[in-house]
């Protein structure tokens, strides 16, 4: 009987099957300090970022969501589109 492997970081696993556990928990290191540029100060943690954000009701670039808008067609659109078909009618 044939069997199907996949590699799973840098490993053989029969395909289908759950990867092995990490030899060890992935930790996140913490952010870098910086300063402020809303009011100078010091920023030194991710939940001191997160609490300074909040609390000057800013957020990053590139995580802010936006709800999906739906476009308008421009004024004037559907009797544009009514008079272009009737002129081809009328020459045909």
């Amino acid at each position: 009987m044939r069997k199907r492997w996949v590699q799973v970081a840098g490993q053989l696993v029969p395909a289908g099957e759950s990867p092995p556990d990490p030899a060890a928990p992935l930790v996140m290191p913490d952010i870098q300090p910086y300063r402020s540029m809303v009011d100078g100060s010091l920023i030194t943690s991710r939940s001191r970022h997160r609490e300074h954000l909040r609390a000057h009701g800013v957020v990053e670039v590139g995580n802010e969501k936006f709800p999906p808008r739906k476009l308008a067609p421009p004024p004037g659109l559907k009797q544009r589109l009514i008079e272009i078909t009737n002129q081809k009618t009328r020459r045909g």
